[in-house]
């Protein structure tokens, strides 16, 4: 069936992401010339919390593992187990990552090639809908007698590839198994031949579900190496988008700020449930120019840009004050600017940068307004706004389906057939 030393693994844990959560059960089938010529099964002391949820899928309690194994007890064993072979699993990226951050605990660097049975049932069974284990487990009569338990489970997905390949014989098993270690890092149930049809161009990509309700929207100058980084990156929200994507759908735009704008609308009118923090700035904190007894300054306001702006007086645009306070106290201290000036420091006379040789006495009149707003300037060009360089609006193609933006002052007045609308030039 295989040419190769393959392990058939299946974990149980106490959560859904590897960063807060530990491996509560683990099972290794090592299956070599075509048999079993190994199996691995225990349960783990997790060290942690076992969630009301987790036993009541699993049936295992926090009784249950009093008396077992830490992970580092075991580590070295398992290790051995699964050393040059091809890891297998359901979902595999999800049981990868566990184990790879367990090992890692323990000082053991783990990066085997991988094989995920969802995406085989996929290739080879396209024409049925829905890949869990469940619906494998009830559609081909595997048995299994302790459903959600490593072992059991472990056993279920190397029945159904005995079945797989037995069904299909050894030329169709063996390509999708070698178009599979090829792409090894995609997601189970990913659509591969939506995202074959990407190409490295500027535009808009949208994550969807099984029945494509959008999950994420992003953009990128090179649309097909985007979407490939999400899922090389281990963190947990990409994981999670890993599970859940089934669909990729892209929109070209032909430029990287037609693609900023697109994402920004689609965003909006989409909602998509991974693009939460994006969703939720309704307001900026802004730094806007002010005066002092003639020194230039910043004071630091909540709000958002709009067309009774007056950007020449904006010198920045932040998510949280906190942010924006972090910046210009930096600011402040690298252009020796005044503390009290700016905001940061309050009380009467010199502020205490100016006993330190920070600030060159501009909070007591001693540095001239010419020579500290001149040095203002300097320390705060780099975050202003740049000043509208055209005379009126332009009109920019969004993409390839002659949908444009009108845009002025850096703002968007709205959305366009672009046949009817001339773009103005410089």
């Amino acid at each position: 069936m295989f040419d190769y030393p393959v392990v058939f693994v299946d974990i149980e844990t106490t959560g859904g992401s590897y960063r807060n959560s530990r491996v509560l059960e683990v099972a290794a089938i090592r299956y070599e010339n075509s048999e079993v010529v190994r199996e691995f099964s225990t349960l783990i002391n997790p060290e942690t919390y076992i969630p009301a949820s987790i036993t009541t899928l699993t049936g295992i309690t926090s009784g249950d593992v009093v008396d077992v194994p830490r992970f580092e007890a075991i580590a070295d064993e398992l290790f051995e187990v699964l050393d040059g072979a091809v890891f297998v699993a359901h979902n595999v990226r999800f049981d990868y990552s566990f184990l790879k951050n367990e090992f890692s605990l323990v000082g053991l660097a783990f990066s085997p090639k991988m094989l995920c049975t969802v995406r085989l049932s996929r290739a080879l069974y396209a024409e049925h809908k829905g890949h869990s284990l469940a619906k494998l487990i009830e559609r081909h009569h595997i048995p299994v007698l302790a459903r959600h338990r490593a072992l059991d489970d472990a056993r279920a997905i190397l029945y159904f590839s005995q079945l797989a390949y037995d069904e299909h014989g050894p030329s169709v098993f063996q390509e999708a198994l070698q178009r599979q270690l090829k792409t090894q890092y995609l997601p189970p149930n990913l659509n591969i031949e939506e995202l074959n049809e990407v190409e490295n161009v500027a535009g808009v990509y949208v994550f969807e579900d099984e029945v494509h309700q959008p999950l994420y929207v992003g953009k990128s100058i090179n649309l097909k190496k985007r979407i490939l980084s999400h899922f090389q990156d281990q963190s947990s929200k990409e994981l999670k988008i890993a599970q859940a994507v089934h669909h990729v759908r892209t929109i070209v735009t032909g430029s990287e700020l037609a693609a900023l704008i697109l994402e920004s609308k689609m965003i909006k009118e989409l909602s998509p449930i991974y693009n939460r923090m994006l969703r939720r700035i309704s307001q900026y904190a802004m730094y806007v120019k002010a005066e002092q007894d003639g020194y230039d300054t910043i004071r630091i306001q909540s709000g958002n840009v709009d067309n009774t702006t007056d950007l020449a007086r904006i010198y920045g645009l932040y998510e949280t004050r906190t942010k924006a306070k972090r910046q210009l106290e930096l600011l402040t201290r690298t252009f020796m600017l005044c503390p009290k000036l700016m905001g940061i420091e309050k009380g009467t006379g010199a502020c205490f940068s100016y006993s330190l040789g920070r600030c060159k006495g501009a909070c007591i009149g001693e540095e001239s307004t010419e020579l500290y707003n001149r040095r203002f300037e300097i320390a705060m060009e780099k975050n202003r706004i740049a000043l509208w360089p055209y005379e009126t609006a332009i009109a920019i193609p969004l993409d390839t389906q002659n949908n444009g933006v009108v845009i002025h002052n850096w703002m968007v007045q709205g959305f366009i057939r672009m046949e009817r609308l001339r773009l103005l030039k410089r």
